[in-house]
């Protein structure tokens, strides 16, 4: 899912700081050279976030503003997270989470779970958050009420029995997880519009001798990272320290423009780890055992995004032609038309995931994960939905596979199908007072099969080397990585707000 959300808002757009915002009214222009260009090196990395403030006066300074307060709340809500003591014993009374789904119909008939009753038989956990000091507190609360504050959450899990269901034997549920959150920043549209005029920056130098395969790591590689290096010294310090790059991205040359293959094949130096013994510990053990892989694809099978963890190295591919999105085939050549995806008011695209574990020398896992996810944008508005369109295949053993088979291929047939099949929606929309009302949540309807519990085991395995211990690690390394940028940000502050002068763009219009 994170996947597709990522794939939607690799955008690209045209000008300079002024970012075009999308309307159904107004059909996506004709590209030309002069908005659809790669920016250029005098231009600051942090110009994109000019978008995030809508078009009028002083547009820079007033980002600059939303930024700050964005990134102070961000720092609690993903590094500082806290449970309050009567939801934590909610959390110690649950399965791990990857194996909640498995458990999900028995977890319904568990007494002790302090469930608050709905009259059509639902059994719901519902939980609200708030700021508190340098932390995110998360409390138990007895029934769901939408946020009324900025930086206000509000969370609900339930579970609904099946209609064929008796009090004394719950056979599947139906699942959903939802919250709801109120900042007073941005929405996904702004979002979509910042990493849209982002992507304008991926680029080497767009000098031959340009490349005739892709893969190699050259002169047009090490004039990206030479850019990054000026001009996030602190950022790029940390990725020096913590992965190594073997490809960043190739370039060739095209009757119709440049075209940059962005193609990250990047590896964690594990070493540089071992200042977080337990997250080095479980990372060392995940490199030889985890295969995981998604695709953004067309209805035509041509991909719009790839990546993959294959056994330690990450990767991560799109193509750019003259700053557009553009298609390309499995031999990494380009197969249609450029699009700039922020001018596109609706559409649909296809994600394709599969992963595996290696658990006692066999291979385990699932594969043709596919969903199908339907973009909205409007005014004040902007929204996926997604929703599952196959049954997911299982991988397993010769010989394993057909018990397998038989004791999840239910599970995973109900998953796909029953009650609408596994669907999802993130969306964002202004309020009347200016602030926005983010809303997400998924839900799908899931069997019980107690021979399911193979499976179950395997997930508890992992999760017990991912325990909470290995998760402060990761929020620690994760906010030293926050801190860096920050860094930069504050550093970059005043080519930022000389964008509200013009100098700027008569700088990118002069090259």
């Amino acid at each position: 899912m994170a996947a597709s959300f990522a794939a939607a808002i690799i955008i690209t757009i045209g000008g300079n700081a002024s970012c075009a915002a999308a309307s159904p009214a107004n059909p996506a222009p004709v590209p030309t050279a002069a908005n659809t260009r790669f920016a250029p090196d005098s231009r600051t990395l942090f110009a994109p976030i000019v978008c995030l403030a809508p078009p009028g006066r002083a547009r820079a300074s007033r980002a600059i503003a939303i930024f700050d307060r964005q990134l102070a709340f961000q720092r609690k809500l993903s590094f500082h997270p806290r449970l309050g003591a009567s939801l934590q014993h909610v959390v110690d009374l649950m399965p791990p989470r990857q194996s909640t789904l498995i458990r999900a119909a028995a977890l319904y008939s568990k007494p002790e779970i302090p469930w608050r009753d709905k009259p059509d038989g639902t059994h719901q956990i519902c939980v609200s958050g708030q700021p508190d000091d340098a932390d995110y507190l998360y409390s138990l609360v007895q029934q769901w009420r939408g946020p009324e504050e900025p930086a206000g959450f509000s969370g609900v899990f339930g579970l609904k029995p099946s209609a064929d269901s008796t009090p004394d034997s719950v056979s599947s549920v139906t699942g959903t997880l939802a919250g709801e959150l109120m900042i007073d920043t941005y929405g996904l549209g702004a979002l979509v519009d910042m990493l849209a005029d982002t992507l304008r920056e991926f680029h080497g130098d767009l000098k031959p001798p340009w490349d005739t395969a892709s893969g190699k790591f050259d002169h047009h590689d090490r004039a990206a990272m030479d850019r990054f290096h000026r001009q996030m010294p602190h950022l790029a310090a940390k990725f020096d320290h913590y992965f190594k790059f073997n490809n960043l991205l190739d370039e060739f040359n095209s009757p119709s423009g440049p075209i940059v293959l962005f193609n990250v094949d990047m590896e964690v130096r594990l070493d540089a780890l071992k200042k977080y013994p337990l997250l080095y510990d479980f990372y060392r053990k995940l490199v030889p055992a985890v295969v995981a892989k998604s695709e953004i694809l067309d209805t035509h099978g041509n991909y719009w995004m790839r990546e993959a963890f294959d056994h330690g190295h990450i990767h991560f591919t799109i193509m750019l032609r003259n700053g557009l999105l553009t298609p390309f085939n499995a031999a990494m050549q380009p197969t249609g038309d450029s699009i700039a995806l922020n001018e596109i008011t609706r559409g649909s695209y296809r994600t394709l995931a599969s992963g595996q574990v290696t658990s006692l020398a066999m291979n385990f896992g699932l594969a043709n994960i596919g969903f199908t996810t339907d973009y909205r944008r409007e005014p004040g508005i902007c929204t996926f939905t997604n929703r599952m369109n196959a049954v997911p295949q299982l991988v397993a053993p010769p010989g394993v596979h057909q018990v397998m088979d038989l004791v999840a291929g239910d599970f995973l047939r109900v998953l796909a199908t029953g009650d609408g099949g596994l669907n999802s929606k993130l969306s964002s929309r202004v309020l009347a007072n200016g602030t926005y009302d983010f809303s997400g949540g998924f839900t799908a309807e899931l069997n019980y099969s107690p021979t399911l519990e193979l499976l179950a085991r395997i997930g508890d395995a992992i999760a017990k080397e991912h325990n909470d211990k290995v998760r402060v690690e990761e929020r620690a390394f994760g906010e030293e990585l926050f801190d860096a940028f920050v860094a930069d940000y504050n550093d970059a502050r005043p080519a930022i707000a000389a964008l509200d002068s013009g100098n700027s763009d008569r700088r990118e219009e002069s090259k």
